[in-house]
């Protein structure tokens, strides 16, 4: 038993967990009683991490006796990297934050921090971190050895907590978002899709059984494989854009794999310049939308893009909306059905608050702070200068932050004549939203002044629905009646001599899954 003591304690130094593993086991297995395992463990953790702060004091005094410039240098940006006063916060997280406790308690005695306060912080830290192991071992293995799927369960539940709810908790910031997120459930254009389309799903079921076929809605934009649902490449719609019209933007399409010397050749040779807009072909709900401003920005989005990319000219326009347009292939006009009007959320400096309180003090803002957190991370400790706007999004879509306003009042004559001279330009297009920048809204009542940044096909849905002013049952309607039109246009253009490539189920839910499997790290647009 002796011998098994002073292996738990002088493994502790080599590897901390293999050794608190192996006293967890012997205990298990009576070759050592658990007080005693548990007083090896705790013993041995504590006196190691009191010797790597004392590495740091003696680093540091080495340090200064040699006059060493780099380690002064050191310590100097390890203050300002932790602040004396953060210390101890982070003495407590890096025990569980694997690879932190070294350089965290070598650093604690290399900018002298309160030997005491380290001490006690230590053995409170090392002794709730053993009691939970210990505790978690047993029950680990009266688990595994009685009840295998609670086992399971139990540990997929911890991986969650580990992936999901640990980064939450130890980041001040998403902390403190998290106060707030609960406000989600209490407006329902924050609400998980799966929940807030349930009722469009079963309404979808009941048209398919009155029309008798299934697919029928994805007939519509017959030019468009499955009508543009999902997956539908931008460059499908754009590329039958008329460029000498003063609504089209200059966008180039770039297949990927491009090299970065060519790709800025091809730049130069189309007279693009900076700012520019770069986003997928492909892409969904605002994935990967970027304004390029520089040579650095480029190389970034490069290097992290294995994607069909197209270049837009960057439309200078202050305001932006989304014209939702359809027309029956049997009339010879079509109808604006909805106008969404955008705008683009912002906080105000009062040259004492840092930018994340600004976000938190917000009403609509702090509801969904996790997203302008995750985009505005290395700018929250910022202090904007009083009177300074400093705008949390600049994509135009809800999922990434922007407000979406019932544009009703845009509606006119004028626009109607407008966005319908250029639906006639793409083949097939019967269904589906402009995204456009505009000028003014007095000159987009006149059908004039505004660019396409965007055409969505059969996708499409009429986003006005999301104005917080909406109520939730005039949402619904709204939805059910776009879907009708959808069958609708769908039963005539199934009969035509316009009808399309058969859809296939298969490849609607391959594009689906493709979708929701997609991992970038430009998932987040700026």
């Amino acid at each position: 038993m002796l011998a098994a003591w002073f292996g738990i304690f002088f493994g502790t130094f080599v590897l901390e967990d293999a050794a608190l593993a192996a006293a967890i086991v012997l205990a298990a297995k009576g070759e050592i009683s658990v007080p005693a395992a548990f007083l090896a463990s705790f013993l041995g953790i504590s006196v190691g991490d009191i010797g790597l702060y004392a590495l740091g004091v003696l680093l540091a005094r080495w340090g200064r006796a040699q006059q060493i410039g780099f380690l002064v240098r050191l310590r100097q940006k390890l203050v300002d990297l932790v602040p004396v006063e953060g210390m101890g916060r982070a003495v407590v997280v890096s025990r569980i934050l694997p690879g932190a406790r070294l350089p965290t308690y070598v650093g604690a005695g290399f900018v002298s921090y309160s030997f005491a306060r380290f001490v006690v912080l230590t053995l409170l830290s090392v002794l709730g971190w053993v009691l939970v192991a210990f505790a978690g071992g047993r029950a680990a293995e009266s688990l595994l050895s009685k009840h295998w799927l609670i086992s399971v369960i139990v540990l997929l539940a911890l991986l969650h907590v580990i992936k999901n709810i640990l980064p939450v908790v130890l980041d001040p910031w998403r902390r403190r978002a998290s106060y707030y997120a609960w406000r989600q459930w209490l407006h329902f254009e924050f609400w998980p899709a799966w929940l807030f389309y349930t009722p469009v799903v079963l309404y979808y079921f009941v048209l398919s059984l009155k029309y008798r076929n299934f697919l029928l809605p994805f007939y519509a934009n017959p030019a468009i494989p499955n009508g543009g649902f999902m997956g539908e490449s931008k460059w499908a719609f754009l590329k039958h854009l008329d460029a000498r019209e003063e609504s089209s933007l200059k966008t180039l399409f770039v297949a990927a794999g491009m090299s970065k010397e060519v790709f800025k050749q091809r730049l130069s040779d189309e007279d693009f310049s900076f700012p520019f807009i770069l986003k997928p072909d492909v892409g969904q709900r605002g994935f990967g939308v970027r304004i390029i401003r520089s040579d650095a920005d480029l190389a970034a989005y490069l290097d992290r893009c294995d994607f069909d990319v197209l270049v837009q000219e960057f439309s200078s326009e202050n305001y932006e909306a989304g014209i939702f347009y359809y027309r029956i292939p049997s009339e010879p006009k079509g109808t604006i059905f909805s106008i969404t009007d955008k705008d683009f959320p912002e906080v105000i400096g009062d040259a004492k608050s840092r930018l994340g309180e600004l976000i938190l003090r917000d009403p609509r803002a702090r509801v969904i702070a996790g997203v302008y957190f995750e985009r505005l991370k290395k700018r929250l400790d910022e202090i904007p200068a009083r009177g300074t706007h400093v705008v949390l999004s600049e994509c135009g879509n809800h999922c990434q932050g922007a407000i979406f306003k019932n544009g009703a009042s845009l509606n006119s004559p004028q626009l109607v004549a407008a966005i319908e001279k250029i639906s006639v330009q793409i083949p097939g297009f019967f269904f589906g939203r402009f995204d456009v920048k505009y000028a003014s809204p007095e000159l987009l009542k006149q059908g004039r002044g505004f660019k396409i940044v965007e055409v969505n096909g059969l996708g499409s849905e009429a986003t006005h629905i999301w104005d917080p002013k909406t109520p939730l049952g005039e949402a619904y309607r709204v939805l059910f009646e776009q879907w009708s039109l959808l069958f609708q246009i769908g039963a005539v253009l199934k009969n035509s001599s316009e009808v399309g490539p058969r859809p296939k189920i298969t490849q609607i839910l391959w594009e689906c899954l493709k979708i929701g499997l997609r991992k970038s790290r430009l998932a987040v647009s700026s």
